[in-house]
């Protein structure tokens, strides 16, 4: 009797050292929630558009402002002028002016 808890206890023993070996092979992945993509210039027109209700585009460029890329959307809608700062990131709406044009 003593003999076969002895043969058991060995082999949970064995066992347990091997699975815990599995175990720490495994390669551990973290995610990150950074983004990586950006809008592109076409996408903030569109976004600037949106907002301005249409209208004609008249400069669009990419800048950045502690540390947060922009894009810059100035259009023209009627008689009046728009100037619309957009996340180049989120595509978020971050300055919004508009103007009564000379």
């Amino acid at each position: 009797m003593k003999w076969m808890i002895m043969v058991l206890t060995s082999a949970l023993i064995t066992g347990g050292i091997e699975a815990h070996t599995l175990l720490d092979d495994q390669t551990v992945t973290i995610q990150t929630n950074a983004p990586s993509q950006t809008i592109n210039q076409l996408q903030a027109k569109t976004i600037a558009l949106d907002i301005s209700k249409g209208g004609l585009v008249t400069s669009t460029h990419p800048f950045e402002d502690h540390g947060i890329k922009k894009y810059e959307v100035s259009i023209i809608n009627r008689e009046i002028e728009y100037h619309v700062d957009i996340d180049a990131v989120t595509g978020n709406i971050l300055d919004f002016d508009q103007s009564m044009k000379n």
